[in-house]
């Protein structure tokens, strides 16, 4: 999102501060101070999500779609299942070469379409879409992908490690092409209501390839963000050990005020909007807006380290306009009453 009309103020380095664990002196936003690239603000590389101006295919093999119900977000086609049988994913899937891929032309792209980054004023971050557990679910559904992991875990781990090695590689290239600042690796494990899998599970299959991957990022001087939605709150103790600055999209249905008290000196969190109230619904008025971007910065935002806000509005269109004009009013309502908060606090 453009910074116009902001007051003077060094977006970029209190968003750094917030990734960093430190104090932060105005409430951080996820769209201020912060340039996304790749999935996260559009569907991203291809590679990953598909062509969605072409066949939909990704480097996969596998079809998406890009319905209006979700704001063109890219979803797997639910009729076509490519992996029936996890031992036989070494016939069936098809890893990706990440060099033969162009993801300059991808970041150019981009730029058209988002702008350019402003690097002094910006942290730069990709998305990079389709972690292990989301990858094996749109390949298999979701039910098939939990059945592989309780039956045959050593293959599902297996798959994990062939496709990290994919990540891993594709990391140098991305770096190459967008001198990214962050990388938001995406994975939802998690339901509104609890993980998909037990915390032991997720920590026998999944996270060693989170943390591998978390640790490529820092070797890299790229600092690492972990996207899971939903009530995620028992592994936090493994995102930290995996590596992670931050935990996005937090959702209220996990106790963000404990979590940013007993955390936020080593992991960052990043959400606190109800994405499954009125707030967030298209239909949404701005008094309703309003009253859950305050309730978020004065819960949340009270601590001044730990938290990052980010809201989120469902649209029923794929005009970017339309999208740009409904993520907008949180934005903007979130930045008034962020210096708000902060002119309170200074005449105090």
């Amino acid at each position: 999102m453009e910074q116009t009309n902001m007051p003077q103020f060094d977006f970029r380095a209190n968003y750094m501060n917030f990734l960093q664990h430190k104090p932060t002196s105005l409430i951080p936003n996820s769209f201020v101070g912060n340039k996304i690239y790749g999935f996260g603000a559009i569907n991203g590389p291809a590679i990953e999500k598909g062509n969605q101006f072409g066949d939909g295919l990704d480097g996969f093999g596998l079809k998406w779609e890009y319905p209006s119900t979700g704001g063109g977000a890219a979803v797997p086609d639910c009729t076509c299942i490519l992996l029936e049988d996890i031992t036989e994913w070494r016939d069936t899937v098809k890893i990706p070469d990440p060099a033969a891929y162009d993801w300059k032309a991808d970041f150019e792209t981009e730029c058209r379409i988002l702008g350019a980054p402003d690097r002094e004023h910006q942290v730069v971050d990709f998305g990079f879409g389709n972690g292990v557990f989301e990858r094996l679910a749109a390949l298999m559904g979701f039910e098939g992908a939990l059945i592989a992991m309780a039956e045959d875990p050593e293959e599902v781990d297996a798959f994990f490690t062939a496709l990290t090695d994919y990540k891993v590689k594709a990391l140098d290239y991305i770096v190459e092409a967008y001198h990214p600042d962050t990388i938001t690796y995406f994975d939802d494990v998690a339901t509104e209501r609890a993980m998909f899998m037990s915390p032991a599970t997720f920590r026998e299959l999944i996270k060693p390839h989170h943390k591998r991957f978390a640790q490529e990022c820092l070797k890299r001087g790229i600092i690492p963000i972990y996207h899971c939605c939903g009530h995620a709150e028992a592994i936090v103790e493994d995102m930290i050990d995996c590596g992670w600055a931050a935990w996005t999209s937090v959702q209220p249905s996990n106790d963000i005020c404990a979590l940013i008290e007993t955390y936020s000196d080593r992991l960052g969190f990043v959400g606190g909007y109800d994405t499954q109230g009125p707030a967030a619904r298209e239909d949404a008025t701005k008094e309703q807006v309003e009253a859950e971007v305050q309730r978020c910065l004065r819960e949340y935002g009270k601590y001044h380290k730990g938290f990052c806000f980010f809201g989120f509005r469902y649209v029923n269109s794929l005009d970017q306009a339309v999208q740009g004009q409904a993520m907008g009013e949180i934005v903007e309502a979130a930045m008034k009453y962020s210096f708000q908060i902060l002119a309170e606090e200074s005449g105090k």
